[in-house]
């Protein structure tokens, strides 16, 4: 292995995401951190859960933070803060534009709502009750607030969803199929999205199902923008929320909603007063998504000390397993990634063409397939990471 990586360890000894003093869940979580939250993007963050901010306060983040180069995703967060702090002065740039962009962003989100109406009554009728999920659910729970939503994501009983679509289909969606869990429905001739329709809600831990009977039992009913409808608990939107926030980490997706899921988290803990972690815990027991939910809890909090509550941070929950899939984590992002993209850019049909390729093709090939073969042995990972932090190379040579 030190003959086969001594150019990638070196990049990464020298990020100094290996370091000896923190886990290697903390040098992944302080990686993240920091490469998706600019300096400014703290200082909001800190801004907006602040319990008593000041204008002083206010007025040292808009030295640095100017909306027009931050974009709408980011810059609505402020507009949030805005809202919610009446007493706190903004200058005449920030203020119209601000107001602007809430009332950007509600017209947009009545738009997408208007596709989830037009489908979700006619879905009634055939006898249909979707549940809303993510976005769509906390939009009908905070309808004040606009969104950044692109579509709306509903769950119906998987005899249903093939129902789902060719109901669309005659009121003029298309529609694609999205790997196994859902069917993706859009605007006659648009690539614009409408309606993310799930039959159960992908984790990425094949254990998915296990969540729907009591994510069903649990959930009530609702008229959600003139559509009958079912909306899951608190307990079950936030585990969901979580899940989704350490997908997101892992895969490099989502970047801006992962600002979002603070506010969502906080929201939902906050606004039911028997708020209750163990049915969080037990759907992570029963969907197998321990690691995840650890993992993202971590993050929030190194985001934020005041999301969490006092019991669930002190709480070592999962954490053997945390410690694992950060590994995995940290071995297929920063170990894999770059050499899997180098290698399925290398055909070997093109050798004859460019036979100066041949030698890193001979370089790389071997070495991929070897660490393509450790990623589903979490002790091998362990190990092999275990093993770059406490060695000493010599890379001279």
């Amino acid at each position: 292995m030190q003959v086969l990586w001594k150019k990638e360890i070196e990049e990464i000894k020298d990020s100094g995401y290996l370091r000896n003093d923190i886990s290697i869940t903390d040098a992944l979580i302080e990686n993240f951190f920091n490469e998706i939250l600019y300096h400014t993007d703290k200082a909001l963050l800190q801004l907006a859960f602040s319990k008593n901010p000041t204008q002083q306060d206010l007025d040292n983040l808009l030295k640095d933070f100017d909306i027009e180069v931050k974009g709408g995703a980011k810059s609505l967060m402020l507009s949030y803060f805005m809202k919610r702090h009446p007493e706190l002065n903004f200058t005449a740039y920030e203020g119209p534009r601000l107001k602007g962009l809430l009332n950007f962003f509600r017209f947009k989100n009545l738009k997408t709502i208007s596709h989830f109406t037009k489908i979700g009554r006619e879905l009634n009728k055939a006898g249909i009750t979707p549940m809303l999920l993510k976005g769509g659910a906390m939009k009908f729970l905070r309808q004040d607030l606009p969104r950044v939503m692109s579509d709306i994501d509903i769950l119906v009983q998987e005899k249903d969803l093939m129902k789902c679509a060719k109901i669309a289909e005659t009121l003029g969606y298309w529609w694609e199929k999205v790997d196994i869990h859902a069917i993706d429905l859009h605007p006659e001739g648009s690539e614009e999205g409408a309606l993310d329709v799930h039959k159960f809600i992908y984790m990425e831990s094949g254990h998915e199902k296990e969540l729907l009977k009591g994510l069903y039992k649990r959930a009530r009913n609702i008229v959600a923008f003139g559509v009958n409808a079912l909306i899951p608990s608190n307990e079950d939107l936030l585990f969901i929320s979580l899940v989704n926030l350490a997908r997101n980490l892992r895969n490099k997706t989502s970047q801006a909603g992962l600002l979002y899921t603070l506010f969502d988290c906080k929201y939902l803990m906050e606004s039911k007063q028997d708020f209750d972690w163990n049915i969080v815990k037990e759907n992570a027991r029963k969907t197998q998504t321990e690691i995840q939910m650890n993992f993202a809890m971590k993050f929030i909090e190194k985001i934020s000390s005041d999301v969490l509550p006092d019991e669930i941070k002190h709480d070592k929950l999962f954490e053997k397993e945390t410690n694992e899939y950060s590994n995995m984590v940290m071995y297929n992002r920063f170990y894999l990634e770059d050499l899997r993209t180098k290698c399925r850019a290398m055909k070997v049909g093109n050798l004859f063409k460019n036979p100066e390729q041949i030698p890193e093709y001979i370089a790389l090939k071997p070495k991929y397939f070897l660490l393509k073969r450790i990623r589903k042995h979490p002790k091998l990972i362990e190990l092999f990471i275990k093993d770059l932090k406490t060695r000493q190379y010599d890379f001279s040579k």
